[in-house]
This record gives C-alpha cells, sequence and structure tokens, in this order.
C-alpha cells in the first residue's frame, strides 16, 4: 500500500470537492484529491444542470404535511419513501420533520438565502478560472402549470421567493409559450425567472473544473476512502483501499460517502441518500427541442436542453443508497414532460440514471471545520444544491483554510448543530 504527504487532501471529486480543489491549489497550497473515478454515478453527472439561485426555501416546510398524501401516494408524485425504508431511515424522517416548524424554517431560509446570494458570483469567478464559458446559459426559464390549481397551488411559494429579492414574474398561456413554444396550448401559465442559468453539459463542467486544478499542479488519486484518523501530530491520516495519505488539512467533500468516512472518527452524521432519476432523450435531427429550461409546477420536474439531448430530471426517493434502483422514476417524466410540451418522441434508446443527493434534515449543508479535530474541514451535504452553491463552498473551504474570516457566518452550517 502506497504512503504519501500532502499539505491539503480533498476526499471527493463531484463538483464540490473539484471546486475546493481548484480553489485550493490556486491559493498556494499542495492540494490532493482522492475521488473513486466513478463520475457516472455521482449526482455532479447526472443533476439537472440548474444554478437554482432562487431555492431560498427548505425542503422541510410547515406546507409539507398537507401535501404528504399526495406526495406518498400519488403515481406522478415526485416524493417517494419505499415502505421498506420507513423503518430504517426512522430516524432521519423524525428529524426532518421537527425541522418543518416555522421558527426553524425561517432560520433555515435565511441561511440558504444568505449563500445563494453570495453564489453568482462566485461562479463567475469560478467559471473564468476554470474556462467553463461554453458549457454555461443564460436567459429565461419558466415553471409551468398544466391547469389553475397547478398555478393558484404555486403563488404563494413564488410570493415568499420574490420577498428574498429574487426575480420572478407570472406570464399567461400565450406570453409564456412566446418564449418556449413547445409547451402546450392548454397550459394555465407559467412563472419566469428572467435571470436564469443552466449547464449544457453537468459531467463536463465538472471535468473541467478538475482539468484546470491538474493544469495548476494539482494532483488526482482513484482510490476509495475508507477511514479518516487522527494523528498525533495534529494531522489527518487517510487510508483508502490501495494507499493512506497523510496531511495538515482534509477537506471532506464525498457527498453521501461523507457520512461512512466521518463515522470511523466516531462521528455521527445525519445524512440521507435522497436518491433522483433522470431520463436522457438523445437529439435527432428534425426534431424539436425546448429552448429554455423548465420546471413543472405541480408535479415538480426538470426539463433542460442539453449538448447532446433533452435531459428529463428530477422525482425524490428516500431511500438507502445502495437499494436498487427504481427505473420507473426514471422512465414517468417522460409522460409528465409531455402533459407540458409537445412530445420529444422519447424512444427506446433514451438513458436513464440514478443518483443520491447528500441531504440533511433541516436543508442546509455542512460548511466548516470539524468540532474536536479542527484539521477536517466539512463540505458535504448540498442537497439539490450541490452545483448552485459548489463555487461559493469552495471559496469559504478556502477561507477557513487560510484561516481567514469566511465570506459570511458559517455558525448555520456548523457540524455542531448535530
Amino acid at each position: 500500500m502506497a504512503t504519501a504527504s500532502s499539505d491539503v487532501l480533498v476526499v471527493g471529486g463531484g463538483i464540490v470537492g473539484a471546486a475546493c480543489a481548484l480553489e485550493l491549489q490556486r491559493d498556494g497550497h499542495a492540494v490532493l484529491l482522492i475521488d473513486p473515478g466513478e463520475p457516472e454515478r455521482a449526482a455532479s453527472w447526472g443533476n439537472a444542470g440548474h444554478f437554482a439561485y432562487e431555492q431560498v426555501l427548505p425542503l422541510a416546510g410547515p406546507g409539507l404535511w398537507l401535501q404528504l398524501p399526495r406526495l406518498l401516494f400519488s403515481p406522478e408524485s415526485p416524493l417517494s419513501i419505499p415502505p421498506r425504508s420507513l423503518v430504517t431511515l426512522a430516524p432521519w424522517l423524525l428529524r426532518f420533520a421537527w425541522n418543518t416548524r416555522a421558527a426553524q424554517v425561517r432560520g433555515a431560509s435565511a441561511a440558504l438565502a444568505s449563500l445563494l446570494a453570495a453564489a453568482p458570483e462566485a461562479w463567475r469567478r469560478l467559471a473564468a478560472a476554470a474556462d467553463l464559458q461554453a458549457l454555461i446559459r443564460g436567459g429565461p426559464m419558466l415553471v409551468v402549470a398544466r391547469d389553475t390549481a397547478a398555478l393558484v397551488a404555486k403563488r404563494p411559494l413564488i410570493a415568499e421567493i420574490r420577498r428574498h429579492g429574487i426575480s420572478v414574474e407570472e406570464l399567461g398561456p400565450e406570453a409564456a409559450r412566446a418564449i418556449e413554444p413547445m409547451l402546450r396550448p392548454g397550459i394555465a401559465g407559467a412563472f419566469v425567472y428572467p435571470d436564469a442559468q443552466h449547464t449544457i453539459d453537468p459531467g463536463q463542467l465538472t471535468r473541467k473544473v478538475l482539468d484546470a486544478y491538474e493544469t495548476l499542479g494539482g494532483k488526482t488519486v482513484a482510490d476509495t476512502i475508507r477511514t479518516l484518523r487522527r494523528s498525533g501530530d495534529g494531522q489527518v491520516s487517510v487510508v483508502g483501499d490501495n494507499g493512506s495519505w497523510t496531511a495538515r488539512q482534509c477537506v471532506v467533500s464525498a457527498g453521501i460517502g461523507s457520512r461512512e468516512i466521518l463515522e470511523t472518527l466516531g462521528l455521527s452524521v445525519p445524512l440521507a441518500a435522497e436518491r433522483g432519476y433522470h431520463l436522457m432523450v438523445p437529439l435527432e435531427s428534425g426534431r424539436p427541442t425546448p429552448r429554455v429550461p423548465l420546471i413543472g409546477a405541480r408535479p415538480e420536474f426538470v426539463i433542460t436542453p442539453m449538448r447532446t439531448g433533452v435531459r428529463l430530471a428530477g422525482t425524490v426517493e428516500i431511500a438507502p443508497p445502495e437499494a436498487p434502483p427504481n427505473w420507473r422514476r426514471a422512465r414517468m417524466l417522460g409522460k409528465l414532460a409531455e402533459q407540458i410540451i409537445e412530445p420529444l418522441g422519447a424512444t427506446p434508446d433514451a438513458s436513464v440514471w440514478m443518483g443520491c443527493r447528500p441531504t440533511l434534515p433541516d436543508s442546509l449543508p455542512v460548511i466548516g471545520r470539524t468540532p474536536g479535530l479542527p484539521a477536517v474541514i466539512g463540505a458535504f451535504g448540498h442537497q439539490h444544491l450541490g452545483l448552485t452553491l459548489a463555487a461559493i463552498t469552495a471559496e469559504i473551504v478556502g477561507a477557513i483554510a487560510r484561516d481567514r474570516p469566511p465570506p459570511l457566518s458559517l455558525a448555520p452550517y456548523s457540524l455542531s448543530r448535530f
């Protein structure tokens, strides 16, 4: 087994880990990034490609209880909890339920809004550093209501988002179809975010961040980390299947895998796998595709035009990461899309994917030094916002590693809250 030392180790090469590695390398650290090297399994590869700067409300909200019967039992539900998961995930679900209290929702919203407000400029800086501009598109995004009930149900949420300073307006059917001609004539209306962003290739975006990191001299090793240990000299020791490393500091940004890694330090982290699916409809000559990203108002799902096709993504399945995929959750996305847009012609060669969003019960990430072991810096648990918050998370981690004041208060994101 190989043994080596480094200044900073970054465990996890998804978009958050890649951005952290690049920021640290640019700041003068000698960085080693360790990742299993299976990008197609990660949420950074299979996500909807949406920079969700407007998602200031936590997943757990007071209105969840009124929606729960529809969410759990409707065949089109964006939320699924397999019966076998109710027992094994009961502790996490109880914590999640506790976070639907109004006071907790207000605090979590403020914390999310603080991160999201800083995210666009952080992404502008990261895009310039890694030459990502060709992979990022800006323009309108529509949240589409197929019927009046969906339109009415969405208005209170839109009003709350506006109160956080997010620009969004309601449109009638014809105004919405002027932006996206593929919308069906029978839709009830839409809400437009005029200044949205999306990437046309999430996997390539992450790859280019890693390329920029390696161009600056950063090193990458393919390995699966099994243990994290305290060293007597204040350093951190990391042990994988094929090697071991020591470092002055270690950033844990391994997504859902962060839970098991930190357990080896005796830390219990309530991190759950919020499994998401996508259906990728390949481009075909002569077939129209959407011009702009679309989100279904009810049920919720995303339609994103990408470089190699149209990605239909979304749904939430609370289940253990190792549970077999339920591919019906991916294939139903094609039927949902055809309720608001003209048929895409999804053929049997449309590919399906499932990945795990790492989610904490209060919908906030962990960003900061680990209580009792300050040499370990957490950067995980970003739920649906890993892509969106990767750049600002990296800048915060860079400040922490140099003991500089971070750009915002880190108290809401501390692991000590659990």
